[in-house]
């Protein structure tokens, strides 16, 4: 029962990741109107305070974990500069990829239809991280 609400953190994170990286596929920002501008604060709002869920919740299980199973013990401080590091980095390459991600449905050739589970890859945290660049 300790671990319920940072497992329901880590899911609702996830599902918040996976909302943004959806949105992203499905629609691409083309001008500077109202919608494209609430639809990209939208994928970015649900991206950092999903990524921000689900790596706090992962580290303070895995902290928890180290301290009653290894008996290695933190200050508060390490935990929280780690997942604060970790959020940053996360979000940081994730926007950069979502942007990439998102000048694909202008490419002819890509169809997402032809390859349904990448969508679900890029809905984990961290996922974006390990796509290549579409800048070359």
């Amino acid at each position: 029962m300790e671990y319920a609400y940072p497992i329901v953190g880590f899911f609702a994170g996830m599902g918040l990741v996976a909302t943004s990286v959806f949105t992203a596929f499905i629609y691409t920002p083309t001008t500077v109107s109202t919608v494209d501008t609430v639809i990209t604060a939208f994928t970015g709002v649900t991206l950092q305070v999903g990524d921000f869920l689900a790596v706090s919740s992962a580290t303070a299980i895995v902290f928890d974990l180290l301290a009653t199973q290894f008996g290695v013990r933190y200050s508060l401080l390490v935990p929280s500069a780690i997942a604060y590091a970790l959020t940053h980095v996360i979000v940081y390459y994730s926007s950069l990829r979502i942007t990439d991600v998102q000048g694909q449905p202008l490419d002819p050739d890509f169809d997402i239809r032809e390859n349904p589970l990448r969508l679900a890859t890029l809905s984990i945290p961290g996922a974006l991280i390990l796509l290549p660049s579409g800048r070359r």
